[in-house]
């Protein structure tokens, strides 16, 4: 909380600086640009793999109202709880900064957490920079009410709710949770905790996933060797961190100690990046939560995947969605508000969950008036040795949790 309090002091003095200074001004192109903003890790080439396609297939139909759309991509550090976040949040306004004073940019797409598109948020919207926030989950994004900011995936609550419900609805009544010290990770036990209560679930032990004085394997022995549990007791782990080299290492060792129930976490796992730490094999009945169905395709899933797959060797996973759509959903919203204003085009894409929403790669993408996705369906995805399969669907938003607990998902569910 004092690391997150120390960034907000240094948002309130630059947010003050702004107030008194003037967007500099140049002249304007006929090039509407993007700024993609990413991570180098979390399968970072998927991401702009996504978006790149869908901006070569925008400009094959005639581009932004005739305007050609390019590309600006600028490289962030990632985030994880060892680093110092007021440094991050400092070096992240000032990236944001930068693209805000870019007239040629209308939008910007992506940031690799929370950590950084929530500050960056402020900076857009003070700049009047449409974001389309392709990877953070934080509720406080969306809680800002920012009028320029969508964010493109089901917040932490939301992913904390789907799972706790899946989990439930598999039997599954004793689970230790191991978490890092960031927000995402926080937030997210916190909310898991919550509803797996409700619906009759026992926390065995909640833990640090890594400390400074505690290794991945002292945190496996605790596990086998305790006076409050035994391994047999444990029927999952839930594992939301931020710090995912650590996740796929716990993953990886728990399966060689012989620890082969389900490991469940947010949608960071989903990824091809801790697939290729873990190894296929020991990446068995890993479970994580994805707004994008692999095993079923939209029509313009199917115009994503043909040159995906031509230009990388593997199908496109959550995140290359993720950027796919992001530029789909804003072109829609540029075509049918017949303007490139960013106000306008914030009011459409609110708006067309009513009249025409957009279908991309991920199903609808829509938003409500926080611009928080909606309208739309998670999908819990389970491993099974070779890949991630589809086991459950939830509609958002869900409907209460039952008493019991026993709720049925709204498609499909895990074969025994």
């Amino acid at each position: 909380m004092a690391a997150w309090a120390g960034a907000i002091l240094v948002l309130i003095g630059v947010v003050g600086w702004w107030a008194g200074s003037r967007l500099a001004q140049s002249p304007r192109d006929n090039t509407v640009r993007l700024a993609v903003v990413y991570s180098p890790d979390e399968d970072a080439q998927d991401f702009r793999a996504g978006v790149q396609i869908a901006v070569d297939q925008v400009n094959a139909a005639g581009g932004f109202l005739g305007h050609p759309v390019a590309v600006e991509l600028f490289k962030e550090e990632s985030y994880t709880d060892k680093v110092e976040l007021e440094k991050l949040v400092a070096q992240t306004l000032q990236l944001a900064t930068r693209i805000g004073k870019m007239s040629s940019v209308l939008a910007v797409i992506g940031h690799g957490s929370s950590a950084t598109a929530v500050p960056a948020s402020v900076v857009y919207e003070r700049y009047h920079k449409l974001f389309l926030a392709t990877h953070a989950t934080a509720t406080s994004l969306s809680n800002h009410r920012l009028d320029l900011t969508f964010a493109m995936q089901p917040n932490n609550a939301d992913n904390a709710n789907f799972l706790a419900r899946w989990a439930l609805s598999q039997g599954l009544r004793n689970v230790v949770v191991l978490s890092d010290n960031s927000g995402y990770g926080i937030e997210t036990v916190d909310q898991f905790r919550s509803l797996f209560a409700q619906g009759g679930g026992t926390i065995l032990h909640r833990g640090r996933l890594t400390t400074a004085n505690r290794s991945i394997d002292d945190l496996l022995l605790f596990l086998m060797d305790n006076d409050v549990f035994k391994p047999a007791d444990v029927d999952a782990f839930f594992v939301p961190s931020s710090a995912t080299a650590e996740s796929a290492h716990f993953i990886a060792r728990a399966r060689q100690m012989g620890l082969t129930m389900p490991i469940i976490g947010p949608e960071y796992l989903y990824s091809r990046q801790v697939e290729e730490w873990v190894g296929v094999q020991s990446m068995r009945d890993v479970v994580a939560v994805s707004i994008y169905d692999g095993d079923t395709s939209t029509p313009e899933g199917q115009l994503l995947a043909a040159p995906f797959i031509q230009a990388l060797g593997h199908p496109p996973g959550l995140m290359a969605a993720m950027g796919y759509d992001a530029v789909k959903v804003l072109a829609h919203a540029v075509k049918r508000s017949g303007t490139l204003a960013p106000d306008a085009i914030a009011d459409n894409l609110r708006i067309s969950r009513y009249e025409a929403p957009y279908i991309g790669a991920s199903g609808p993408v829509t938003f409500d008036s926080h611009g928080l996705i909606t309208d739309t369906t998670a999908h819990v995805v389970r491993h099974d040795g070779t890949r991630f399969h589809t086991v459950a669907s939830y509609r958002k938003p869900l409907a209460p949790l039952a008493e019991d607990g026993a709720e049925a998902p709204m498609t499909r569910s895990s074969p025994p």
